[in-house]
């Protein structure tokens, strides 16, 4: 489908693949999950609000990768205005961030005003899908960085009681795993942004429902310490172009996988690097939420019906 459409992402000086690979993983990830989660989950607001929103972002991508397919730029405002708008319908389907507590809850829990509410939740959305889609420039990165993410979460809300979410992050690391057979180096498939874009909405919205829909402040930085490399990468990518004066959505290599690229890394040895640096955060995450799980736990159940 990706040749006959030309949905493809073309060789070019700043990019490493050589030939013509389709776009279309983040489609295949979609239509391999969408019927899972009905299956096992039913349809309910949860299911309805992931299954509307990732479809979204799957149609405004795939338009992307259909530019990209013909050698255009996409506008990124288009893809802005969808992405706010995914995020207001997991918002108003309940997915959203309702306040935090003073470190681990002894201060007493701080519900967000509406308007804070939806702005914070803007931000962790939207900030996501960006990040996700800022470090998808080499095989089995983001794919990987993801099936980390989607893993750490899993046990997160296993952990809390989060069952349903718990069973979306399992499901979403399997069908990543099934695509990242195909997007390791080299690669005969593309997540495209329409899968970079899916996998950062997914990952929001697991982590809202899953740690920080309503949680410590703790509960928080694991979420963080959990997405570490997209977070740290997005965060000095933006400071370097900021720094040189260009729009921070004008793609460039300042990414960090681009730097060890440049230090005479192959791609191979920069994955396991990042791998092995996204694991670390991850650990790291796990070990501090186990710490203060008790609390956690105590605090989270208190504000759940």
């Amino acid at each position: 489908m990706a040749y006959t459409y030309k949905i493809t992402d073309q060789p070019s000086k700043r990019k490493q693949h050589k030939g013509i690979i389709p776009l279309t993983g983040g489609l295949a990830i979609f239509l391999g999950v969408t019927p899972l989660v009905i299956i096992f989950l039913g349809v309910n607001r949860l299911t309805l609000s992931f299954i509307l929103g990732g479809c979204m972002m799957i149609g405004i991508g795939l338009i992307d990768d259909w530019y990209k397919g013909r050698g255009k730029e996409f506008s990124p405002w288009p893809k802005l205005f969808f992405q706010f708008v995914a995020a207001t319908i997991i918002f108003w389907g309940g997915t959203r961030i309702v306040g935090i507590s003073d470190w681990v809850g002894e201060g007493g829990f701080h519900v967000f005003p509406f308007w804070l509410s939806l702005l914070a939740t803007y931000l962790w959305v939207v900030g996501l899908m960006n990040m996700m889609n800022f470090i998808d420039g080499m095989d089995g990165l983001a794919g990987g960085v993801s099936t980390i993410a989607t893993l750490t979460l899993f046990f997160i809300a296993f952990l809390k009681g989060e069952m349903a979410i718990a069973l979306l992050s399992m499901v979403m690391t399997g069908a990543i795993l099934a695509f990242l057979r195909h997007n390791f180096h080299p690669a005969t498939i593309f997540l495209g942004d329409s899968g970079s874009m899916f996998l950062g909405f997914t990952i929001a919205f697991l982590s809202i429902e899953g740690a920080i829909k309503g949680a410590t402040f703790i509960s928080v930085m694991v979420t963080i310490l959990a997405l570490g490399i997209p977070i740290f990468d997005m965060v000095q990518v933006i400071i370097t172009r900021l720094k040189e004066g260009r729009p921070i959505y004008q793609a460039d290599r300042s990414h960090l996988h681009h730097r060890l690229l440049s230090k005479g890394l192959n791609q191979k040895q920069v994955i396991m690097i990042l791998y092995l640096i996204g694991l670390g955060f991850s650990l790291t995450s796990l070990l501090l939420f186990l710490f203060f799980e008790e609390r956690n736990f105590a605090l989270f159940s208190k504000l759940t019906p």
